[in-house]
């Protein structure tokens, strides 16, 4: 048995980055009544006019790196490696965050929320949508059903939170540390975005999430069933799982104005907690 050290590092990474989340996403929680009359023309203008010039820059600053084969006529796939089912979940994780981040950005246009909840997990497809059809249009890749399939469920869930408080109780979190293959790559692969090594994906459940509590169980405490891989591509597959503790720090008895805002940004991360990681046939204690 044995105990990976990277991961409080992993977090503290984390943390950085979540700091410019925060920076960029607490405007959107603007006052109740600044939408006294109803949708706003003008920031639903401005949501869909900000998505659609993110989505032309980043495809026309990536477009090289994507899309390096032929043309061909329109095609699917689906399967693949564990360094794949990676991709997957990384879809899915993409698709989650912008489901909740539209979700703000349509509160702030006004819109009801329940409403906007749903145009947020209409983003949250949506954002995947154009680079899956130009790999439809590309050799030696496709439109994947497995890909687009994750993102739908990704951007969902978050919008099942505000219809169904009782899901509330399920999240999908991340953890991410830069690894050995990406500090040292050759070749400029892997890229930051297929770091699959470096990637952790979590599946939690908090019952301190629903409504009503969990009766003893504490509210800030979870767990988590996760999946990686220790190489970003491997033949044969080799898959990594984790179950783990998870905190929940909107379950923390802090009851500041600001803490719920930003523990709901920090409980997007899943923190190294104790648990067990199962790969191969060997299992190893640690903080996971």
């Amino acid at each position: 048995m044995a105990t990976r050290q990277n991961a409080p590092f992993g977090a503290c990474m984390n943390i950085a980055l979540f700091a410019v989340v925060v920076g960029a996403t607490v405007p959107a929680q603007l006052p109740a009544q600044r939408c006294a009359g109803g949708a706003s023309t003008r920031r639903i203008v401005a949501i869909a006019g900000g998505f659609a010039a993110v989505q032309t820059g980043v495809i026309l600053a990536r477009h090289n790196d994507w899309w390096p084969t032929p043309t061909t006529s329109f095609h699917f796939t689906s399967g693949g490696s564990p360094s794949k089912s990676q991709d997957v979940l990384l879809h899915g994780a993409i698709a989650y965050q912008v489901s909740q981040l539209g979700a703000l950005a349509w509160d702030w246009a006004c819109i009801s929320p329940t409403a906007a909840a749903w145009l947020g997990a209409a983003l949250g497809i949506a954002v995947g949508l154009p680079k899956e059809i130009g790999d439809g249009l590309h050799e030696d890749k496709g439109f994947s059903t497995d890909d687009f399939g994750a993102s739908v469920v990704g951007a969902l869930l978050p919008a099942l939170h505000r219809t169904f408080p009782t899901t509330r109780a399920l999240a999908l979190k991340v953890n991410y540390w830069p690894s050995a293959e990406f500090r040292n790559r050759a070749n400029g692969l892997p890229q930051l975005e297929n770091d699959y090594a470096g990637q952790r994906y979590f599946l939690t459940i908090s019952p301190g999430r629903v409504p009503g509590g969990a009766g003893a169980w504490p509210d800030w405490l979870g767990l988590a069933l996760g999946h990686s891989v220790p190489q970003w591509a491997s033949l044969p597959p080799v898959h990594e799982w984790y179950v783990a503790l998870d905190l929940n720090l909107r379950g923390l008895p802090i009851r500041t104005d600001w803490w719920q805002g930003l523990a709901t940004l920090l409980d997007q991360i899943h923190f190294p907690m104790p648990g067990v990681r199962v790969s191969g046939g060997e299992v190893e204690v640690g903080l996971f």
